[in-house]
This record gives structure tokens, sequence and C-alpha cells, in this order.
């Protein structure tokens, strides 16, 4: 049967007040033990999972992290962690994460291990990050694994804040460029066709085309924003089904440079978390498996399983790396060298700061390769819009001379 947190105060055989937690299967089970243990209880309330409370997603990554940084901190040093995570909760200026933070030394107090603590705001963690530390647990190599997790988490926010700054330039450009064509478009080109057409001028294929866009926008721009609001909604609505999620991660990686920053930021996490399982004392089967989920791929993840399969069956790690598509030839090398978990774990550790530098410096890059692109599409339409003003001018200044 499942036991419950329960908040009590007391008052012990000598008058005085105590206060503290315990666990029980039910509210006169905990009341039981109090006075078996020589107490008189006064009051007893069972601690109640504050998940709901974090449901709104207001506990961040980089909360995360920084948290995973300071339990890496009180595991080395041997604070208990029930004291040091209350102690985080109180210093806490948040008030998500310190509700957290406080749930949780509440569970560890009361004897619940720490994944089971965890496990209450599995939303906020994820599987990946419980199932590591589950096993850092049971091998009691939890300081290490703490603070490989509080790495790897780092440097994922970190590869995030890096394509966010990439892209922002780029992006503010180009809505720029888009609100400036559509206003010349719209309410620019049509006033001069009708005035170079009332001149008897015979208008260019570009100035009525652009003509006719600008007035076709005018009379349904209801339809035309329908359309924009669709074209940005349904990516967001497919990458939530199965399907679509598939359909558009290929797409991503057969588009070029894209697939270059998916597949080297895929690498480093696989192999960052791969060290960390074999690490923290699980087997390659199961950290092989754990890795292919935190990369957040759903073909890293199919071939990852593939893998898992093949050494189930007896197949040698070399043999089933090599045929994985979505890691490069260098990381296959590297993890089919080595001959045992160690040796595996040690070559992970090595790739996964490769291919952590390599990502980085593709992301830093990324506006480097939109910026041309970006620049030549600019050109085009600057081109074109001066095409449909100036042309029908020559004609008309053409036909005076």
């Amino acid at each position: 049967m499942s036991t419950y947190a329960f908040r009590y105060s007391a008052v012990n055989e000598f008058g005085q007040r105590t206060r503290g937690t315990i666990r029980a299967e039910a509210h006169h089970e905990a009341f039981r033990k109090l006075v078996a243990a020589g107490l008189t209880p006064v009051s007893i309330d069972e601690i109640k999972a504050r998940t709901s409370a974090f449901s709104r997603g207001r506990v961040r990554a980089s909360d995360v992290a920084e948290l995973t940084r300071e339990l890496a901190v009180l595991v080395a040093a041997k604070i208990p962690l029930d004291r040091g995570l209350a102690s985080i909760a109180e210093h806490e200026g948040k008030p998500a994460v310190s509700e957290m933070v406080r749930d949780i030394a509440t569970q560890i107090e009361a004897g619940s291990p720490m994944t089971q603590a965890l496990s209450r705001h599995a939303h906020v963690f994820g599987d990946v990050y419980i199932e590591t530390v589950k096993s850092a647990e049971r091998s009691g190599n939890l300081a290490s694994v703490m603070e490989h997790l509080a790495d790897m988490l780092e440097m994922q926010i970190e590869t995030k804040q890096l394509l966010t700054r990439a892209l922002t330039y780029p992006i503010i450009v180009l809505m720029v460029v888009m609100l400036a064509v559509t206003v010349i478009v719209v309410f620019v080109v049509p006033k001069f066709g009708a005035t170079f057409a009332s001149q008897g001028i015979k208008l260019p294929l570009v100035t009525r085309m652009l003509q006719a866009t600008g007035q076709s926008v005018g009379e349904y721009w209801p339809m035309y924003a329908a359309g924009l609001v669709a074209v940005i909604l349904v990516p967001v609505l497919a990458w939530k089904t199965t399907g679509g999620r598939s359909q558009i991660e290929g797409l991503m990686l057969r588009t070029p440079y894209v697939s270059r920053v998916i597949i080297s930021v895929c690498t480093a996490r696989f192999t960052r978390v791969l060290g960390i399982g074999l690490s923290s004392g699980l087997g390659v089967i199961e950290s092989l498996e754990i890795a292919g989920r935190s990369t957040g791929q759903s073909r890293f993840r199919a071939e990852t399983e593939v893998v898992a399969n093949q050494l189930r069956q007896g197949h040698s790690l070399v043999d089933s790396v090599s045929a994985m598509t979505m890691i490069p030839s260098f990381a296959k090398r590297m993890l089919g060298a080595g001959k045992d978990s160690k040796e595996v774990s040690s070559a992970c550790n090595v790739l996964s700061r490769h291919y952590e530098r390599e990502s980085n410096h593709l992301t830093k890059n990324v506006s480097s390769v939109i910026e041309p692109i970006l620049t030549v599409a600019m050109a085009v339409i600057v081109l074109l819009v001066a095409l449909s003003v100036f042309l029908p001018m020559w004609q008309m200044v053409g036909q005076k001379h």
C-alpha cells in the first residue's frame, strides 16, 4: 500500500512541543506511530503534492540547472539533503522554485528516497533526469553524476540562448522588410499605377503584377491574415502529433546546415547522457535507451532502440553502432573502440565536449549563413518594387520626347 507524508505537532513526555514529519499509510496509522514513540499528537496534516502549482511551467530549465548544481555541492559536502534543500528553499527568491524545493526536502525528511521526491515533479525534471539520479543513488556516485547533469543542463541552456541570439537579428530585419514591402505594394504601387494608366501608359508586367497583388491584399486582407496565422499554427500543431513531428524532423534533417546543427546538438546530448548513465552504474543497454530519449529526436530514439535490441541479441557494440545514421562516423568509431563500460564512458566524455564545441560554433554562425540569403532576398524584392515604379516613368519620359 502507498505511504503518505504527514506533518505533525505533538507534545513529548516532558511537556515540550515538537514538530516534524512522518510517513504512514493513513491518518490513524500516523497517529498510532506518534503515540508509540511517546508523543501526544496535537495536529496531524497530510502533506499534499504541489504538482499543480508547477503545471503552468513557471519553473524554467535555468532553475533546474541551478538547483542541480546546488545539489551537487550538497552531496559533495556531505550535508544532509533535507537540511540543505530546506536552506535553499528558504533563500530562493522565486516562489515556484521555493515551494518545489521545500516539498522535495519534506519528502526526503519523511524518509522518501531522493528520486521518489523528484518524481512528484517529473514534469519539471523529466524522466531522463530522474532515471539518471536513480541509477546514481544505486551506485553511490551521486555527487559526480549531479555535476555532469548540471554541466549538461547548462550547456543546453547556453546552446538555446546562442541560437536565439543568432536568429533574433535576421527575424527582426525580415519582419521590418515585410512590413515595408506590404505598405509599398498595398498603398504606393496602386497609386503610381493609376497615375501612369491615366497618362495612357501601358504598364509593364511587373507593375501590373504588384498592382494586382496590392489590390487583392487590400480587398481580401482577412483571408491573407487567416492564411498567415495558418502558416504559423499548422507547424506548431503538427509538432504536437507523432506523425507531424516526424515529418517536420525529416524536413529539417534534409535542410542544408540545419541538419548539421541538429546532428551536432543531438550527438553532444546523446554522448553526454550515455556517459553519465554508464558512470552512474547503469548498463550499456539501459544507458543507450535513456540517451536516445534525451535527444528529443524521434529518429535518434528509434535508432538507439534498434541498437539496444541488437545488443540484447548478442551483437557487438561496434557492429550495432556502425549502422546508426544519426551520429557522425567519428563518434561511431570512438564508441565502437571501447572494450568495456569504463572505456565507453571515457569516450563519451570526449565526444560530448567535442560536439558541444561544434554545436556552439555552428549555432553562433547561423546568422552568418542566414544574412547572405536574407540580403539576396531583400535585393530581389527591392529590385521588383523599383522596376514596377521606374519602368513606367521611363516609358512616360520616352513618350514626351
